[in-house]
């Protein structure tokens, strides 16, 4: 079938035949390689009943793998018809072959070699390529007679849905076409190469038995099953995207290489793909100006909902992650990002003058200090400031318009908190008088007014360096 949906002259031809389709591209491959007469009897071997009768001896791997002459369990049980249609040879390693059962596929393989047309033109190139006369080079594991590469690559194109490659060398488990585990049975003579056709397959819950297989060598891989394109995938290791150049024989992967990186969209979109479930990968969690923001935001948008804020939950930091995956290909180039640009983009010229104003990222205090503000969602925001420096401050400082006020933790000159208030002026008139005393034991070079509502504020002297 074309892809407009027209049947091919191989089509036709093959539909003429009154056998399932797949026989019928046998026969005719095998014609087109010049191997009728042996191809005509393997499509009858593999449509009628099986004609070997299982002798006491006939499943001995050890014996029969040191006497079968190929890679191939159908083309040795093909072989062994044959010695009987030539020799009325009855014994093989495959079993005794029933006389009545094998003369009948002799019959049948008349019929279907009476079927073929007498000269077939080129409809369409063989799986494969080149005829069988230049068949190629074919690996240790299989036969190098013409005629069997020819039988066994005419296999390839009435199987190529059965295509498996091993997951492993000597390995007697593979992947098959469509994904399907399978399994050599213990019988299968074909223990090298790396590819393998499944020809009678037992499937069942988990990996299926494959009763009956035959080698395909690589080079055979030609045709328009065939594609070869570069993919691009996340590597979880390393963190980044990679490119990786793979082919396939319809879905199967049979090959791949490593490609260059490709400078398109595509690759911020595989990483952000990657990471979209899970933003915080790429987050920089070690940026505190990124981390504090996020929650000024979100507190102030709490605290004022009227400013219709964003509140930076995982949906609209996925929006800013997909902004900054455009032009990175690796989790390291996000983390080194400008998020704060980005995430201060989000918001509207209003709603960043709003963050500024209303959720400062410092307060100054009277020493002239400017002392970041600890933001927590849920909780009014904390300044941590020496009691020294807010000496004239008469009232709590307060955030969101007014609507806040700021939990001071007043700290002793060992910057560990005395006192934590939101009322200063509660502080100043009745907890201060009753601390000073033992502060100044404690601290004696350090200033303890009477009056530290008109004391002047000391800041906090610069470390030396």
């Amino acid at each position: 079938i074309t892809s407009a949906g027209e049947v091919t002259q191989l089509g036709e031809l093959i539909a003429r035949f009154p056998t399932h389709p797949r026989i019928g591209r046998l026969l005719m491959e095998g014609q087109t390689r010049g191997v009728a007469e042996r191809v005509a009897l393997l499509a009858a071997l593999l449509s009628e009943r099986d004609p070997f009768m299982r002798g006491p001896d006939s499943g001995g791997r050890p014996q029969m793998h040191a006497k079968l002459r190929s890679q191939s369990d159908t083309l040795d049980r093909l072989t062994a018809v044959e010695d009987f249609a030539s020799r009325g040879r009855r014994d093989s390693l495959l079993g005794t072959i029933n006389v009545n059962s094998a003369k009948f596929l002799i019959r049948a393989a008349e019929q279907f070699l009476s079927m073929l047309p007498r000269q077939r033109s080129r409809v369409d190139r063989p799986v494969g390529g080149e005829a069988a006369s230049q068949s190629g080079s074919t690996s240790s594991a299989s036969v190098n007679d013409p005629s069997d590469v020819a039988v066994m690559r005419s296999l390839l194109a009435a199987f190529p849905d059965r295509l498996a490659k091993r997951r492993a060398a000597r390995d007697r488990r593979g992947v098959m076409v469509g994904g399907c585990g399978v399994k050599l049975a213990p019988q299968s003579g074909v223990e090298d190469g790396e590819f393998f056709l499944c020809i009678n397959v037992d499937a069942g819950q988990g990996e299926a038995d494959v009763r009956e297989a035959s080698l395909v060598e690589r080079d055979w891989l030609v045709s328009e099953h065939l594609r070869t394109g570069d993919e691009l995938f996340f590597h979880p290791s390393q963190k980044r995207v990679a490119a990786r150049r793979r082919t396939y024989w319809d879905d199967l992967l049979i090959e791949e290489s490593t490609a260059p990186l490709p400078k398109h969209a595509s690759v911020g979109d595989v990483l952000f793909e990657a990471l979209a479930d899970n933003p915080a990968i790429a987050f920089p969690s070690d940026d505190e100006s990124v981390a504090t923001f996020i929650l000024r935001v979100r507190c102030l948008a709490q605290w004022r909902p009227d400013y219709e804020l964003p509140m930076f939950d995982d949906a609209s930091l996925r929006d800013v992650l997909k902004q900054l995956c455009e032009g990175r290909s690796s989790v390291d180039e996000l983390r080194k990002a400008p998020w704060l640009d980005y995430l201060q983009a989000a918001l509207t010229p209003v709603q960043q003058q709003a963050v500024q104003r209303d959720a400062p990222e410092r307060i100054e205090v009277p020493s002239g200090s400017k002392v970041r503000l600890q933001y927590e969602l849920n909780r009014p925001p904390v300044l941590a400031v020496r009691m020294q420096e807010v000496f004239g401050l008469l009232e709590t400082p307060r955030v969101a318009g007014g609507r806040v006020p700021v939990l001071m933790h007043l700290l002793a000159p060992n910057m560990r908190p005395e006192q934590i208030t939101e009322d200063l002026r509660s502080f100043w008139d009745n907890v201060y008088p009753t601390i000073r005393k033992s502060l100044r034991v404690r601290y004696p070079k350090h200033s303890w007014p009477d009056d530290p509502l008109t004391a002047t504020p000391e800041a906090r002297p610069a470390r030396k360096r």
